[in-house]
């Protein structure tokens, strides 16, 4: 049925290089019109052969295809729909809308041989929005031509005839377009209408077509259609009992149909065939040809079973993966989301914890602007007061509060020297350095500084290295270790901790919020 796509290749060479396509087309048609009918295998070698010196992905497509129509018309379906997608794979990585739109339509036409509609209508849809975007009107009328011949032949397997001619008008509206091989078309066009009205019940139309069809191919080598139109005639010729006409044309039909490879050709005059021997009653020839149709149809079932199943089983597997790679890509998009949150989380908590920081880091420069390490000995009656009615639970020394009001006062002088940057710093050290005892000496520190002896340090040293860096820029470009040994600290690693501890923040981060305060690089 499907001649006219090879037929609408030498429209499409109008605008190539024909003088170099000649011969390439001239044996193309040839292998497909004449030698497949009559030599299968050589139509398949020579098939092959165009396809191994193709030097283009167009060449080697249109090759393919060749190949894909005679291994349909042998109803191999398989091999057909393979050499199809072959093909279809190749011209899908050009820009060659012509060949795009041919491939599409070959599979409509097998999808539709296979009964199964739902792809065959996807392909025609592929193929009509591939075929308005030809710019070549004339390509144009061919493409749309044919996928309506072949929208009126799916119409016509669902036994809607009228709605198939109306198709069929669509199509030849098309066809009435084109310059060449418009016989060809209009013949096939008219053995479908015939065809319509057959079934229709109207035999004079459909003897009408019939005739038309046959005017039209009169010129085209004796082919699959041809023996349609005359197995047509011979069924219209039963149907009004003229037996001699009848049989003539199915001699000619059946001539055809043993020469070719068409299962589907073959089927329908063994039909024709066997009511011509059920009208004359010939009982003997009626069994040998109903064993050969049997045969006929066992083959073609038997295959477009296999076909069909092996597809399912293809499409099951198809299936299985696809949601094996459903489940792999839900698991990349769960893992990937997870960290795209955690991001976001660290993200917004940096934000806040670096707001925070910014935060203390302006309350320490605040405070350190603030001489506020030592009490005033006045109110030394009135802290202590507080202290007991607030049952602080320092542990009680008897000492004079005279005692109390000199360490303390020793305390301020000794908060604005350097000596608590000293490496020796102790307890015992200061008590004797100020001539008391280490008992009177931790008693006033825990009461008025609210620390023991070493945090007090530790904050001196802290708040004086602050100091520094605020006041004095050069401390700036010291290294965290010469920070440490400056005010007194054995070690890198204890100087961060403490003053980590002291201010919440790392030095690092410290001096880094300070040059940006005071605009430095």
């Amino acid at each position: 049925m499907k001649i006219k796509i090879f037929l609408l290749l030498l429209i499409v060479c109008i605008s190539a290089n024909a003088q170099d396509l000649a011969a390439y087309n001239k044996l193309y048609v040839k292998t497909y019109l004449e030698t497949a009918p009559v030599n299968f295998k050589k139509a398949l070698h020579i098939a092959d052969s165009l396809y191994k010196t193709s030097e283009t992905p167009t060449l080697q497509t249109r090759s393919l295809m060749l190949s894909a129509t005679l291994y349909r018309d042998a109803k191999d379906f398989k091999t057909a729909l393979w050499y199809a997608e072959k093909a279809e794979a190749i011209i899908e990585n050009t820009d060659n809308l012509n060949w795009k739109a041919r491939t599409s339509l070959f599979l409509t036409s097998q999808y539709r041989a296979l009964k199964l509609y739902g792809q065959a209508k996807k392909y025609a849809e592929k193929t009509l929005e591939t075929g308005q975007m030809i710019k070549d009107t004339l390509i144009g009328h061919n493409i749309q031509g044919l996928i309506f011949q072949e929208m009126a032949g799916f119409e016509q397997d669902r036994k809607r005839y009228r709605k198939s001619i109306q198709y069929v008008y669509r199509s030849q509206f098309h066809f009435n377009n084109i310059i060449k091989d418009k016989d060809f078309f209009a013949a096939d066009n008219e053995q479908i209408l015939g065809s319509n009205f057959y079934h229709l019940k109207n035999m004079e139309a459909s003897l009408l077509h019939y005739k038309k069809a046959l005017e039209f191919a009169r010129n085209i080598p004796q082919s699959k259609v041809m023996g349609k139109i005359y197995d047509g005639l011979a069924n219209i010729y039963l149907e009004k009992n003229d037996l001699v006409k009848a049989k003539n044309y199915l001699d000619l039909a059946q001539k055809l149909a043993d020469k070719g490879e068409s299962f589907g050709l073959k089927n329908d005059v063994y039909n024709t065939i066997e009511k011509y021997y059920l009208k004359t009653r010939n009982i003997e020839k009626l069994k040998d040809v109903e064993l050969k149709q049997d045969t006929i149809e066992e083959k073609i079932t038997t295959e477009t079973r296999q076909f069909i199943d092996q597809a399912y089983t293809n499409l099951d597997k198809k299936i299985v993966k696809a949601e094996k790679k459903s489940i792999y890509k839900s698991y990349i998009i769960l893992v990937t989301g997870f960290f795209v949150i955690l991001f976001l989380l660290l993200y917004i908590r940096s934000k806040v914890q670096q707001q925070k920081n910014l935060v203390k880091f302006k309350e320490i420069l605040r405070r350190s602007g603030e001489n506020s390490r030592l009490a005033d000995p006045i109110d030394i009656k009135e802290i202590k007061i507080e202290e007991l009615q607030a049952e602080r639970h320092v542990t009680p020394v008897l000492m004079t509060l005279e005692t109390e009001e000199k360490l303390l006062s020793k305390l301020n002088k000794f908060e604005k020297s350097n000596l608590f940057n000293n490496k020796n710093i102790s307890l015992p050290f200061l008590a004797g350095h100020f001539e008391t005892n280490t008992k009177y000496l931790s008693y006033v520190i825990n009461k008025h500084k609210e620390k023991d002896f070493n945090n007090y340090i530790n904050e001196l040293r802290i708040n004086y290295i602050i100091e520094k860096l605020k006041n004095e820029p050069q401390y700036r470009n010291y290294k965290i270790a010469s920070l440490a040994d400056e005010v007194g600290f054995s070690s890198h690693s204890k100087f961060t901790t403490v003053f980590k501890k002291v201010t919440s923040l790392s030095p690092s981060l410290f001096l880094k919020y300070l040059q940006e305060e005071t605009g430095e690089e």
